[in-house]
């Protein structure tokens, strides 16, 4: 059996055992935080489908092979009935397949990360909420003045006193010397 057919029998065991007992939200929006990390999500999703529709067309035994057919179209009795007796006293053993210890460390370290990733993302879930508010209710107008942009953007406006104390007036604009 090569190693494909290997990884595919444990992964369809594995997706089986899993499929009994955790439901994947698949609209969380950690999913599509970033395109890297939305790629790498796609490329799960679209592997526990296969692996689900394999599951599916691999659940039931095979069923077994019509020798008389292929009696009645081949030239070579013989050889089907050599091939007949061979299939009928062919009792493979079930193949067992078991986790290498560091993939397993492997796969529980990743797990652990994205737990903390989730539980910051929690943490800061109501923050950005507030920060949405506060930019919704003092949305920039014709009407609003220096003053409020200062006290509503305190990072913008350090930044423009610092290119001020630094001479680099036209910093932003394409003129003047650039560093």
């Amino acid at each position: 059996m090569t190693s494909q057919a290997k990884i595919m029998s444990s992964s369809r065991r594995m997706v089986r055992t899993l499929a009994n007992r955790v439901t994947v939200d698949w609209s969380r929006p950690q999913f599509s935080c970033s395109p890297e990390v939305t790629s790498k999500f796609n490329k799960l999703k679209a592997w526990v489908s296969m692996s689900e529709a394999t599951f599916e067309k691999y659940q039931s035994p095979p069923s077994s092979i019509d020798f008389s057919a292929a009696k009645q179209s081949v030239r070579d009795q013989e050889l089907v009935d050599m091939l007949e007796s061979f299939y009928v006293a062919s009792k493979p053993p079930a193949e067992k397949y078991e986790v290498p210890t560091a993939e397993m460390h492997e796969a529980d370290v990743k797990i652990d990360f994205l737990k903390q990733v989730d539980e910051l993302n929690k943490e800061f879930l109501p923050v950005l909420e507030q920060e949405m508010e506060f930019q919704k209710n003092n949305r920039t107008t014709k009407d609003t003045t220096i003053f409020d942009m200062k006290v509503n953007y305190p990072l913008i406006h350090e930044e423009i006193e610092d290119e001020l104390e630094r001479r680099e007036w036209f910093k932003d604009t394409g003129i003047g010397a650039n560093k």
